[in-house]
């Protein structure tokens, strides 16, 4: 049975084994304090685990090895790399990158945390979303003014990303959470989306 990252930081937990080097995630603005999802600037993505414990033995170097082995073993035919892991604080984080948005939704497939639990996830252009109708008059609000935003106003940010949430997903991202579809709640930089389907407008 495959196992996501947040099962097991949970295993590691459990088993007292020891935990990765603290690396610079290479994203820079994703700090996560929950878990997550995160878009870059370019559109690509990433996500993190948190997980708390009260033990002071682990250690980030076999954490990083625990991780990376399982996801050779479980994930050999997904585009995921363990990109950053710490463990601090009583605090244990797992960063990873994703080739595509389907890599992502195939390492989260058995994800059933409280911020993350998703059966299907994209990120393409607005101009996109406007040519198949999925961006349209009625859909957004506007996160700033807290009213219905129309296609006309939409349109301008045609260069900018329409983020797809199927399921439950914290979600961050470099540029702007700046329209939001029903089911999505935004609270400082993350969107919290909950439907089937949610969403999410980013500027750039």
């Amino acid at each position: 049975m495959n196992r996501t990252a947040a099962v097991l930081l949970a295993a590691v937990l459990a088993a007292g084994l020891p935990g990765c080097g603290g690396q610079s995630s290479g994203n820079g603005a994703f700090e996560p304090s929950e878990s997550s999802v995160y878009i870059s600037g370019d559109g690509t993505v990433s996500s993190a685990f948190v997980e708390n414990y009260d033990k002071d033995y682990y250690t980030e170097d076999s954490l990083k090895a625990f991780l990376e082995e399982e996801i050779a073993g479980e994930y050999a035919d997904v585009d995921v790399t363990l990109k950053e892991c710490s463990v601090a604080d009583g605090v244990m984080k797992a960063v990873f990158d994703y080739g595509s948005p389907e890599d992502l939704t195939k390492f989260l497939a058995d994800q059933k945390s409280e911020n993350l639990d998703i059966t299907g996830f994209s990120v393409r252009t607005v101009e996109e979303g406007i040519a198949d109708g999925t961006v349209a008059d009625g859909v957004f609000t506007d996160v700033r003014k807290g009213e219905p935003a129309d296609l006309k106003t939409l349109a301008r940010e045609s260069d900018g990303y329409l983020v797809t949430v199927d399921g439950t997903a914290s979600v961050q991202a470099a540029g702007e959470i700046r329209y939001v579809s029903d089911g999505v709640e935004v609270s400082g930089k993350t969107a919290r989306a909950a439907g089937e389907p949610a969403y999410i407008i980013i500027t750039r």
